[in-house]
């Protein structure tokens, strides 16, 4: 669960009523992207230093070439986090090696931890309390420079099809169907006034965090209010200075840089045969290929020196959640949307881009 600091962006702050968009206008084709606001830089909120709280467990550590600063990964939390100090570099190392669970301040649009302490065993729920699943069946090291758009978006080939779940339709029958159903979601989202149809609004405003619960409660529209199967595609960059380095281009372009990111997966109909889409208003006005989905994850612009790079890829049924472990092997479930809504009501003030 995260805590917004006193100072953070609340829902009747003005930088809410102006800039970003949830929707922008007619789609054009099958592959449009969305248009950018026209912005670059390094995603903050109006007003400078923010700091938000959660309770995490730690998921890797990186060290930082020529520095005694380490990069953390957080299994709950999509960003690196630049950590510096030697007791706080400590604490990490310490946390990771004994699976142990911290709770820490941190300033997610500068990627940085500025504190963190041991949670008492007693205290809160650790991660590694939650339901587990093992999901190495469904991953695969990828190379976008190397392997071909049509085999990405061949849902045999990526094993894509969900066939397990009775009662729902494998696959949607056309684009414009597709659409229909990306639209309603898109409605939903926490930067339009409401009311909303769902209980919880869906930030996609704030795309620097939050994927895996904005991913599970789309996954829950498509599956109980549209009847379509879903799956859900894991992207890691889990390797070396690797990175996915992403535009927020719907938010003001500035750029964010994730260790993780998930999305719903769905097949659909087209003139040519059965396409894997992805389903990310975060990031898109409407559905795209998986082909499309993760090459904007590696986008030169926001690489800033490091590799803009997809390691790897796991697709995995729409049960999983979150990573548990940098792996990318195995994931924690949240069945009651426990963790899911308090995650979506968290982040429904917070916007991505100044």
């Amino acid at each position: 669960m995260v805590l917004l600091s006193d100072s953070c962006i609340k829902k009747d702050n003005p930088i809410l009523q102006r800039g970003a968009k949830c929707s922008s206008g007619p789609h054009t084709d099958e592959n449009n992207t969305a248009t950018s606001l026209a912005t670059t830089g390094e995603a903050m909120p109006a007003g400078g230093y923010h700091t938000l709280s959660s309770k995490v467990t730690v998921a890797g550590i990186r060290n930082i070439e020529g520095s005694a600063s380490v990069e953390v990964m957080f299994n709950e939390n999509t960003e690196f986090f630049t950590v510096t100090g030697t007791t706080l570099v400590q604490t990490v190392k310490d946390a990771l090696k004994n699976n142990r669970q911290l709770s820490i301040s941190f300033d997610p649009w500068k990627g940085v931890l500025v504190s963190a302490a041991y949670v008492p065993v007693s205290g809160g729920l650790s991660t590694t309390a939650r339901t587990t699943v093992n999901g190495a069946a469904g991953a695969r090291a990828i190379d976008l420079k190397k392997v071909s758009n049509e085999q990405i978006d061949n849902p045999s080939a990526m094993g894509v099809l969900n066939t397990t779940d009775p009662g729902l339709n494998n696959v949607i029958p056309d684009f414009t169907t597709a659409q229909l159903m990306f639209d309603y979601i898109t409605r939903q989202c926490c930067y339009l006034p409401g009311p909303y149809a769902i209980d919880y609004c869906i930030p996609f405003q704030y795309c620097i965090d939050g994927c895996y619960a904005r991913a599970h409660k789309m996954c829950w529209i498509i599956n109980n209010r549209y009847k379509y199967g879903t799956k859900k595609i894991f992207s890691f960059a889990n390797s070396g200075s690797d990175k996915l380095c992403v535009q927020g281009q719907k938010w003001g372009g500035c750029c964010i840089r994730w260790w993780y990111h998930v999305a719903p997966l769905v097949t659909v109909q087209t003139p040519t045969g059965p396409k894997a889409y992805v389903f990310d208003p975060a990031m898109f006005n409407q559905p795209v290929l998986l082909s499309t989905w993760l090459h904007a994850q590696e986008n030169p612009a926001c690489a800033a020196g490091f590799t803009p790079n997809v390691t790897m890829i796991n697709v995995q049924p729409t049960s999983s959640y979150a990573p548990s472990g940098s792996s990318g092997m195995t994931f924690s479930t949240d069945p009651a949307y426990t963790a899911t809504n308090n995650t979506l009501d968290n982040y429904a003030a917070l916007i991505t881009c100044p």
